[in-house]
């Protein structure tokens, strides 16, 4: 009997070992929990073996799911690229990029890389930094800016959502103790603003224990324990305990990726980054796993 496997299913193995969890997995790819779940049962009935243990605090693969977690990387790596020279087109000439840091860091570089390699005679330039600032800089120093934004905004094209969430360390807990300890992005910033009014809003008082310009260094301070901290569940570092509405601390309004084009004609650089974002970016559709932390 042949056995055909999906690449879903394969992707779905690759993104869990990545991230170290299904509700990670499963915000990454937006998809459900429960379909991370399924893919990842339907996988093991195809290959005939368990691949992953799973225990309430951790995913460990198994020595099978070692040995195939090698071949459905390179099986994986192998169709996107393929995908991506089909899809190219003989196009040259600068392209410039801004987008957040976390997406920059998290979500894009392999995406990025299938770009460069796909476009070779295309001059790729990468910037990043907050939206507020990017934004401003649109059609000027900037061709193209993935931001962060409110959902529902009506800016751009938008090509995935994001929940919006408080994290603490996964290791410490989450302590309520009022003045509640902070760890947030350095002001102007939209993240910052929804927390501070939601934690008003609430009656919660609070302290912002540090503060930068960094993702980075906020999620490694409150991965250390020491604060909360306010994330986007896709690409929320290891270390970080995702929170809910049990958790005791207020809802925050959900946000949204969006994809900005400078006014005027686009050159085919352009289009051809655009469409190369808009593929990857909303891959798996918008099937967020709201509620589930």
């Amino acid at each position: 009997m042949i056995r055909n496997i999906d690449i879903d299913l394969m992707r779905c193995l690759v993104t869990i070992a990545e991230k170290g969890s299904f509700t990670r997995a499963a915000a990454a790819l937006f998809r459900s929990q429960s379909t991370i779940s399924s893919q990842v049962r339907r996988l093991e009935e195809l290959v005939g073996h368990t691949l992953l243990q799973r225990s309430p605090h951790e995913v460990a693969l198994t020595r099978a799911g070692e040995d195939f977690l090698g071949y459905a990387r390179r099986i994986v790596a192998l169709h996107d690229e393929a995908l991506d020279v089909a899809d190219a087109q003989s196009v040259s000439g600068p392209v410039r990029l801004a987008v957040m840091d976390d997406y920059a860091t998290i979500v894009l570089p392999e995406t990025l890389a299938r770009f460069v390699r796909s476009h070779p005679d295309v001059e790729l330039e990468v910037t990043t930094g907050f939206t507020r600032d990017l934004l401003t800089r649109l059609g000027e120093e900037f061709d193209l800016v993935l931001t962060t934004q409110k959902q529902g905004d009506g800016r751009g094209e938008v090509l995935r959502s994001e929940r919006t969430l408080w994290a603490c360390s996964d290791r410490h807990g989450l302590s309520l103790e009022q003045p509640l300890k902070l760890a947030l992005l350095s002001a102007p910033n939209m993240y910052r603003e929804w927390g501070l009014a939601a934690l008003n809003t609430a009656g919660l008082s609070w302290r912002i224990l540090f503060s930068s310009s960094s993702i980075g260094a906020v999620e490694a301070m409150a991965a250390s324990g020491a604060a909360v901290t306010i994330v986007k569940a896709g690409t929320a570092r290891p270390g970080l305990r995702l929170l809910d509405a049990s958790d005791g601390l207020p809802a925050l309004p959900a946000s949204e990726i969006a994809l900005h084009m400078a006014p005027g004609r686009a050159s085919p650089a352009m289009r051809a980054l655009r469409d190369f974002l808009r593929q990857a970016l909303t891959q798996g559709g918008h099937e967020s796993s709201q509620g589930e932390a």
